[in-house]
């Protein structure tokens, strides 16, 4: 399973003075909490001090020190070492920051995935039939699709892609299944997700059936304006 990873901003806590001939002085505070279990017992806080897009030296819970990238980092990173009440503060905020905000920041990172199934061509009753059903924009990545036919879970006949990331921190994901449909026994896709309240369920042919009543509604309302505009032309006068 991939990390999860949040990240924090905080105020510049301490800097030696640098001297350069730009005109531009960028310095970046990065505070970023990592985790892989529920529990967030392998949760991980870095700080990194980065300048100008390099970075001087950074701070790891593991440790419980910082480390220094270069001469200047060492120094800084020294400097912070010596500071008893700074290692204390980063030990205290792998608890304040990390495992006390993760909750609220899960809740408030969740995106529910958008759900749709289709057949990949025509489909025929009595015969061989691939349908298809696709996840889409959904995060966190941990997601179980599974296929039912007639309300019984299929483990058969079904083909899933690996997790395809979006590259905006949300992913997507497609379940194939193969099968001969029957009049009468309904097929159906549920998602579970925990962006879901409850497992989504699909049901082969709603989307169709909805698209189908659309068209038909948009039709019959269009023909309703054309047959408008034509009384309202017979009863100009002029």
């Amino acid at each position: 399973q991939n990390k999860k990873q949040r990240q924090f901003m905080s105020p510049l806590a301490f800097m030696e003075p640098f001297q350069s001939t730009k005109d531009v002085y960028v310095f970046q505070d990065i505070d970023e909490c990592e985790f892989s279990k529920e529990d967030l017992s392998d949760m991980v806080y870095t700080v990194k001090l980065v300048f100008n897009q390099k970075l001087l030296c950074s701070y790891d819970s593991r440790l419980e020190k910082y480390v220094g990238s270069d001469e200047l980092g060492i120094r800084n990173a020294e400097h912070y070492n010596n500071q008893s009440w700074k290692m204390k503060q980063r030990k205290e905020e792998l608890e304040t920051i990390c495992r006390a905000n993760q909750p609220q920041l899960h809740t408030y990172y969740l995106m529910p995935p958008v759900v749709t199934v289709r057949s990949n061509s025509k489909a025929r009753y009595g015969q061989l039939t691939t349908l298809e059903c696709h996840a889409y924009n959904f995060y966190p990545q941990a997601i179980n699709v599974t296929w039912l036919l007639d309300g019984s879970e299929v483990t058969g006949d079904v083909v899933s892609t690996e997790f395809m990331d979006n590259g905006d921190w949300s992913y997507q994901m497609h379940s194939y299944l193969e099968l001969v449909l029957h009049r009468g026994v309904p097929v159906s896709c549920r998602v579970e997700h925990s962006g879901l309240k409850e497992p989504l369920v699909t049901l082969w042919g709603e989307t169709r059936s909805s698209n189908v009543v659309w068209c038909k509604t948009l039709l019959i309302i269009k023909l309703l304006i054309i047959i408008n505009n034509n009384i309202n032309k017979k009863h100009v006068k002029y």
